[in-house]
């Protein structure tokens, strides 16, 4: 047996450039205790990266001195910035068997209640398509968006899939919906999502899009789940607005509020006229009536907004704006206010200069970010719309 195998970085995970950085990587399975065939998943952790690394996450593995890594068990690895590396990159100092809910804080978005488990590795390759046609280079992510579909919106990480064969009948479409989150910090809001469709498929299934299966990682851990895709959907007008109102009671009368904010794309206007809601990650159980009541008090303005947030996203890019955000980026992350102006009123007023100069002053004051920044900041450079705060815990790079 082969003492060290190849792998391929899958993904990254990096908060400011203080705190750390989490590698996820893919390998060739070899143990009986694996629980996929052909490949499984590992992990790499390091405190923060090297000092003078760009904060923008190395999706390539740039800053990984090593391409192998041992074939033996064990689920994560500690990184160490090697002394004799002039490039600061990182060496792979231990691999241990952890508790990856204490090590590093990757939850268990269960309990699982649907009988049908999907593992990420199978979804990976259509994950890497999906990629490819959506990135353009390694940037692009950050300042241009291929046209996201109704069903993959308000989601940290949802895409379009072609179904797996497991979880394939006859009464479903060629593809789904997946939506999953392996980072850490996201494993309530998928637990919370699921348990609201496990109440909805008991009690209403014709309510929502179908949850047809959990997503799990290295056929364990729960991270996210596949819905059934509404291939003929639109989001809801004015013109739907009983139907919704209709609808929406549906929910409360299972003792649900929707929770968050509501949007037209909220509601699925299927081609027959149906109506389906969808995105429960806000939602939560009460029967409080003047809780449920304002809810629908408030439909009719969420239906008549112009244009829509699904409208917005899906609108043709700024390139001047693009090639402002990418020498943004080059700055080493993109600043919690410039990324608050982006989300809500589509502007940026910051120059480059200025840019580099916020990201200089929030490093020194060890990436803290509170109201009373962000009030100088509106005063300084100009404000949009309801802009909110973005902490220190946040993700800076959207």
């Amino acid at each position: 047996m082969a003492s060290s195998v190849p792998f391929t970085v899958e993904d990254v995970y990096q908060g400011w450039p203080n705190q750390p950085i989490l590698y996820r990587i893919r390998v060739p399975a070899h143990a009986t205790g694996d629980s996929h065939p052909d490949q499984v998943i590992r992990y790499l952790t390091a405190r923060n990266p090297p000092k003078g690394a760009s904060g923008v996450p190395h999706y390539r593995g740039e800053l990984l001195a090593f391409n192998t890594v041992p074939a033996r068990d064990w689920n994560l690895g500690r990184l160490a910035v090697s002394n004799d590396s002039a490039e600061g990159r990182f060496i792979l100092a231990s691999t241990e068997t952890a508790h990856l809910d204490e090590a590093v804080g990757l939850l268990d978005a269960g309990p699982a209640w649907r009988d049908k488990k999907v593992d990420l590795v199978d979804l990976l390759d259509a994950l890497n398509d999906y990629r490819k046609s959506d990135l353009a280079n390694d940037n692009k992510d950050e300042v241009s968006r291929m046209v996201t579909d109704i069903q993959c919106m308000n989601h940290v990480s949802a895409v379009v899939l072609p179904i797996p064969a497991s979880i394939a009948t006859a009464t479903l479409g060629p593809e789904v919906i997946g939506v999953w989150t392996w980072q850490p910090g996201h494993a309530h809001g998928i637990a919370a999502e699921s348990h609201t469709y496990s109440v909805i498929q008991a009690r209403d299934p014709g309510l929502a899009p179908r949850f047809l299966a959990h997503v799990t990682d290295n056929g364990t851990r729960v991270i996210g789940f596949l819905l059934e895709r509404v291939s003929d959907a639109r989001e809801a007008g004015l013109a739907d607005l009983e139907k919704c109102r209709d609808t929406l009671r549906r929910l409360h009368a299972l003792g649900i509020a929707k929770g968050g904010p509501l949007r037209r794309h909220s509601f699925l206007v299927r081609g027959d006229g149906a109506v389906l809601l969808q995105g429960f990650g806000g939602s939560f159980e009460t029967t409080d009536r003047e809780v449920l009541g304002l809810e629908l008090e408030g439909l009719e303005h969420v239906l008549v907004q112009q244009p829509s947030e699904l409208e917005k996203l899906n609108a043709p890019v700024d390139m001047e704006l693009s090639n402002k955000l990418l020498e943004f980026l080059s700055h080493g992350l993109m600043h919690p206010f410039v990324l608050c102006q982006r989300a809500n009123s589509k502007r940026v007023t910051l120059t480059v200069e200025q840019h580099r100069g916020m990201v200089a002053e929030i490093a020194a004051n060890n990436y803290c970010w509170t109201e009373e920044d962000m009030e100088r900041a509106k005063q300084r450079f100009g404000s949009s719309t309801d802009v909110a705060v973005v902490g220190a815990a946040d993700e800076p790079t959207g």
